[in-house]
């Protein structure tokens, strides 16, 4: 039985109700900027394509704290629109760690996600493949996003002329292993 049509397809997005309804004031904002976090290459090389065109608009591993939590989320980069004060949690999600452990398997950031989304954050995740080998038509995806709910369509003349990303289905934890086995990140990193 193939099981993949279930499995979530990035660019995977979470948008909180109140977004939908034109309410953008999260209810918590993000803290400094965590200076122990080291970003990947594929981080480091994205981030300066962002920063390129979303400007001060973005900033890399900011700390979000929830309620009752001991310890922050580190968010990959973090984009706020300017007029409207609309946070986005960009996520960057590699199918396993260079170790071999398995990361942001299918279910496994539910929580994490649920914690931004409560916070009245919208959550955009991509595939660390999918930054690294079409780092623009991410943004493109980034840019309509922002103009979908805020109606600042500023960004998106910079990608009229890119293509849609190419949709990547989310790994299971079995599929997440194969991949670690074959070190399919060196493949494209």
């Amino acid at each position: 039985m193939n099981n993949r049509p279930n499995r979530p397809c990035y660019p995977i997005i979470f948008v909180p109700t109140a977004v939908k309804s034109g309410k953008f004031q999260p209810l918590i904002l993000p803290s400094e900027s965590n200076e122990n976090t080291r970003l990947g290459a594929s981080e480091l090389e994205f981030g300066k394509i962002l920063q390129h065109y979303f400007g001060s608009c973005a900033s890399s591993q900011q700390q979000f704290s929830p309620p009752g939590h001991d310890r922050p989320y580190s968010a990959d980069f973090v984009v706020v629109e300017p007029s409207t004060n609309l946070h986005i949690d960009l996520e960057i999600d590699e199918p396993f760690s260079f170790s071999g452990e398995q990361i942001h398997c299918v279910g496994m950031d539910d929580y994490r996600n649920k914690c931004f989304v409560q916070a009245n954050w919208i959550v955009l995740r991509f595939a660390e493949e999918q930054i690294t080998s079409q780092p623009l038509r991410c943004l493109r995806v980034l840019a309509n996003v922002i103009a979908r709910y805020t109606l600042n369509t500023t960004y998106q003349s910079s990608f009229i002329d890119v293509q849609q990303l190419t949709p990547l289905f989310q790994w299971t934890q079995r599929k997440s292993q194969k991949l670690s086995r074959q070190n399919y990140r060196k493949q494209y990193l």
